[in-house]
Order: structure tokens, then C-alpha cells, then sequence
């Protein structure tokens, strides 16, 4: 009889096939992968920055654009005799053109009459009955027209009259008297006064002792000697 304690030992157990779990996130490969791409993201983009930076030059690499010098204009002529008192500058251009300019001394209306007018003085001095004989001054010629005595030369040009144009005429085409219509410019100095022009602008022949010239007169600062 045999021994119920004795019985045959059995097999050991086998244990449960081991079963991978399931990633929770990408696996390196794909992560090796990700990364890969956005490296070569990355050269691309600074291969194309290096690219646009040889080929266009940064701002400060521009040169600044040259500056351009426009030339003076040429035979700029002065504001005409009617100018308002004390304003406005003559220049050397015309007959005397190459001159230094001359600034206009004095600038107004005036009546010229037998007592002649002062060019030495500013304001120009109008005689009166004890200061006869200043040059320039007004006296009837014939029977209808009127003349400015004294050193007068009547301007021509087309052109307005300018100091060094008028000092110019003086000193080759003046004389003791000129006849004057409405319209006319005269050249005036008066031993060593300053130029002057005188543009007519009525002539009043039965007026006065000897008749009157009403006219715009510019002195300007420029001698007619030295």
C-alpha cells in the first residue's frame, strides 16, 4: 500500500508570456525623426538669410545720393524805379554786367520842378527859394515838351535801368538837358552824388515857373567817380 504522502511532484509552473506595454508617447525613432526635420528647417531658412544678405547691401553700404548745384541764372536785372521807398537792390547787370551789386539808397515819389532836386542828401533835398540851382531839376523846352537839366542821359535799353548800367551811360552819353516824355527813364548824377533814375510819369508843361515833372526816383549807393 503505498504512501498518500508520497506522490509524484509536479511540473513547475510557466510563467505568463510577457506582453510589451504600449508607449505613452512617440518612440525615439520618430522623436530622432522630428528633431532631424526641424534642423533642417532651421539651414534652410539661415542658408536663404546668408543668401538675400550677399546679394543686397545693407543700408549703411549705400552710398548717399551726390548732391546736385544748380547754376545761378544770368543777367538777373533790378526791380524797376517805381519801387516802394527804401526797398529793394539794383544790380550791376545789363550795360555795366559783371559789377558788384549796389543797394538802393533812397526810393520815392517826387515832383521836379525849376529848384532842382539834391542827390547828395537822404532823404534827396527839394530846393526852396533860397537854395536855387540844384541838379536835377525841371524846365520847359519849346513851345509843349519838358526837360530834365543837369548831368541826364535818357536809358534806352529794353531792360530796366541798374546802377552800374546808368553809371555807365554817364559817363559817355550824358548831357546838360534832356528831353523827357511820359514813360522815360533818366540817368541822373550830380558831380559826386550818387546814381540815380528818374522814370517819368507825367509831364505838367503850364504848371509851376517853368513846369513840373512828376516822377519816381531811386538813389542808389554807388558814386558816379572813383
Amino acid at each position: 500500500m503505498s504512501d498518500p504522502l508520497q506522490q509524484p511532484a509536479s511540473p513547475p509552473p510557466v510563467p505568463p508570456a510577457v506582453v510589451p506595454q504600449a508607449s505613452a508617447g512617440p518612440s525615439r525613432a520618430k522623436l530622432w525623426a522630428a528633431g532631424a526635420a526641424v534642423v533642417s528647417a532651421i539651414a534652410g531658412v539661415a542658408s536663404a538669410v546668408a543668401a538675400f544678405s550677399n546679394n543686397s547691401p545693407s543700408p549703411a553700404a549705400v552710398p548717399p545720393p551726390t548732391a546736385v548745384t544748380l547754376p545761378a541764372p544770368q543777367g538777373a536785372s533790378t526791380p524797376g524805379a517805381g519801387s516802394s521807398a527804401g526797398t529793394g537792390t539794383g544790380t550791376g547787370s545789363g550795360t555795366g554786367a559783371g559789377a558788384a551789386p549796389a543797394s538802393v539808397r533812397w526810393s520815392g515819389k517826387i515832383v521836379l520842378g525849376l529848384e532842382g532836386v539834391d542827390l547828395t542828401q537822404n532823404p534827396p533835398r527839394r530846393g526852396d527859394g533860397s537854395t536855387l540851382g540844384y541838379r536835377p531839376a525841371a524846365a520847359r523846352s519849346g513851345s509843349n515838351s519838358m526837360t530834365v537839366k543837369g548831368t541826364a542821359a535818357l536809358w534806352k535799353d529794353a531792360s530796366a535801368p541798374t546802377p552800374q548800367g546808368c553809371k555807365d551811360l554817364l559817363a559817355t552819353q550824358s548831357g546838360a538837358e534832356v528831353v523827357v516824355v511820359e514813360g522815360d527813364s533818366v540817368c541822373l548824377v550830380n558831380e559826386k552824388s550818387p546814381i540815380a533814375v528818374l522814370k517819368v510819369t507825367a509831364t505838367r508843361y503850364d504848371e509851376g515857373s517853368y513846369g513840373l515833372i512828376d516822377g519816381e526816383l531811386t538813389i542808389w549807393n554807388l558814386r558816379g567817380t572813383g
